[in-house]
């Protein structure tokens, strides 16, 4: 089994670490991205403690707006992963990553519906998104279990074809 776990600032040495780790991070590798400390070849962000702070305000606030989350083996007590999203403009942009060692277990399926009842929860989200390259065939299969549905075009904003996954909000029922 899995939880979704608020990390406190004493915890975040474990976000630096994932961030450094090229098996965690090899979904980031190879994108046009401009951003501080991000290492093209290798995925890895440099994530040093004099930006811990700014991040931890950002987990104080509102939940309607982003959430952040490490994965919690609640068997084990081990951090497995995170999820992530944050709103804007009413969708619901998400993300999640598991460590390497516990990949293709099916646990995706079980932090996604997590982090969708999470986000469903404590938002006012219209549809949830997420956008990755059709041949990461794990996380297709995890959407798709999940309910998620693939736009039809492709696009290349950072460097390859990258294709969004939508889930509209469930309709309440009476």
């Amino acid at each position: 089994m899995v939880e979704l776990y608020v990390p406190s600032r004493a915890e975040f040495g474990v976000r630096q670490a994932w961030l450094a780790d090229p098996g965690f991070m090899s979904y980031n590798a190879g994108w046009n991205l401009d951003h501080p400390g991000y290492d093209r070849v290798t995925g890895c962000i440099d994530w040093p403690p004099d930006q811990w702070a700014a991040f931890e305000d950002r987990l104080l606030q509102p939940a309607d707006r982003h959430g952040y989350f490490y994965v919690r083996d609640t068997i084990t007590s081990d951090y497995i992963g995170h999820a992530h999203y944050e709103v804007d403009a009413g969708v619901a942009n998400i993300g999640i990553n598991l460590v390497p060692e516990v990949r293709g277990r099916g646990l995706g399926v079980a932090v996604l519906t997590l982090l969708m009842t999470r986000v469903w929860a404590d938002t006012d989200a219209a549809h949830a998104v997420n956008e990755f390259e059709d041949d990461r065939t794990p996380a297709v299969r995890t959407h798709r279990r999940c309910g998620f549905v693939p736009d039809a075009d492709t696009r290349s904003d950072w460097g390859r074809p990258t294709r969004t996954w939508r889930l509209a909000r469930p309709e309440a029922s009476s």
